[in-house]
């Protein structure tokens, strides 16, 4: 979900800053959601210590989906640049609840295999995600590319379900720095 989204991106963007009439903000439009993505690591990770990965990676889920719609139906480009912040913000609670969630679901020796699949993960939107961002964006507009992502944020989020309901309050999370 978030290869896909930062390969549709990059894709878009050029499109997007000339309709939104905001080429100064373009670069800020990338550099928002990755430094809006540190501050939520910082936050996730000690928030998961306490109580587990599922609601905060689910809630991660819920605003990156806000993000991605306010992008989307943004008149602006200071409003879609808050859209782009919004889904910083969600990422950085969804990076590091996989994470987690990987960490106490997989055993030990299966770990190495996940985390490949993982970084394979973005091979596939590389790959791709330009031509489906650019075929959506020639089709019906920049504008889908954003509105449509949701779609896949919830599929994405209902293929890990399971696991969240295995770890959710998993007090073996806490975390002796209290």
């Amino acid at each position: 979900l978030v290869a896909f989204e930062a390969m549709a991106v990059a894709t878009v963007m050029p499109v997007v800053a000339e309709d939104l009439d905001g080429l100064s903000l373009y670069a800020l439009a990338f550099a928002a959601t990755s430094a809006f993505g540190v501050i939520s690591m910082t936050i996730a990770g000690p928030l998961m210590d306490r109580q587990g990965p599922g609601r905060a990676l689910r809630a991660g889920v819920v605003i990156f989906v806000f993000g991605l719609l306010i992008a989307g139906l943004a008149p602006t480009m200071e409003m879609f640049l808050l859209g782009r912040c919004v889904q910083g913000l969600g990422s950085g609670f969804i990076g590091v609840g996989l994470y987690v969630v990987i960490g106490k679901v997989f055993p030990d020796h299966l770990r190495a295999r996940v985390w490949t699949v993982m970084t394979g993960a973005w091979v596939l939107p590389a790959l791709v995600g330009p031509l489906i961002a650019g075929s959506i964006a020639d089709l019906v507009g920049w504008r889908w590319v954003f509105l449509s992502a949701p779609l896949v944020a919830v599929a994405s989020l209902t293929l890990i379900w399971r696991a969240l309901s295995r770890v959710e309050g998993d007090a073996s999370l806490s975390s002796d720095r209290r």
